[in-house]
């Protein structure tokens, strides 16, 4: 059963320990759940307990644990509220284990930056911090898979520049590409973080951008990545770098040009 990978040690719930954790502040939800969702969290972050495979059955975990069932579906909501898991109903039912996504970081960022007022342009500053950086890793490092692969994404987009819908959505592959290919899992989180959050703006904004005629701005994005992509094949770190920031410079310069409210609106 892949609830083995779980030893006693793992399940001992401690008592005098406080779990340090968002859900410390909701009051509703009992400490011994909170407890309960951390050894499991931890168990699915480590990963003893394999994304896609499902816990135990609810008596099993009550069981091991010492808890009633209230208690339980509490730690399991607690779970379920992160992306951990995911409830599944009917007969073959229960919680099943889930990767750790990044779009629910991004939503609750996004709310969290909504909530405080910031605005489209705090998010391409930082953009802007984050990303040359990568560019950098990857000009020095010169790899040939690297180069292959930002090379066939930017095929894609050449073949795209008609369709701007399309288009967009290869752009911002390649510029996540980058990151990814990068390696460095931080600069990845932070970077896929803010990529979810001006794609989100993006989308609830498509109809006006659509009006205002973006499609004159394909042509030159696909020009500024193959530039880009010359540079970090050439091996010089300093003027890839250079060069990628004033793209971004750019992008958020037409970005927020074609904005009318350039305050966050996620979630309303």
């Amino acid at each position: 059963m892949v609830n083995a990978h779980l030893t006693p040690s793992m399940l001992a719930i401690d008592e005098t320990a406080a779990p340090r954790h968002a859900t410390d502040g909701m009051a509703h939800v009992p400490k011994a759940a909170q407890l309960i969702a951390r050894q499991l969290r931890g168990a699915i972050l480590r990963g003893d307990l394999p994304v896609g495979e499902p816990l135990a059955p609810a008596p099993v975990l009550m069981e091991r644990f010492g808890v009633s069932l209230p208690t339980l579906r509490a730690a399991l909501h607690i779970l379920e509220t992160e992306a951990l898991i995911e409830m599944r109903r009917g007969s073959r039912g229960g919680a099943v284990v889930r990767e750790p996504s990044v779009h629910v970081t991004a939503a609750r960022a996004g709310a969290f930056l909504q909530y405080h007022r910031a605005t489209l342009d705090d998010v391409h500053r930082a953009r802007i911090l984050i990303e040359p950086p990568a560019v950098t890793i990857l000009a020095e490092r010169r790899d040939p898979g690297d180069l292959a692969a930002l090379q066939q994404t930017l095929d894609e987009q050449s073949s795209a520049i008609d369709d701007r819908e399309l288009l967009r959505a290869i752009g911002e592959r390649f510029h996540f590409q980058i990151l990814e290919l990068a390696g460095n899992q931080t600069l990845i989180v932070f970077s896929a973080m803010l990529h979810e959050i001006i794609d989100r703006h993006t989308a609830r904004s498509q109809v006006d951008r659509a009006e205002r005629g973006d499609q004159r701005q394909a042509p030159r994005m696909y020009t500024e990545h193959a530039q880009a992509l010359a540079l970090i094949a050439s091996g010089d770190p300093a003027a890839a770098e250079r060069y990628w920031r004033a793209h971004l410079e750019h992008v958020r310069q037409v970005t927020l040009s074609r904005e009318d409210e350039t305050v966050l609106d996620l979630m309303s």
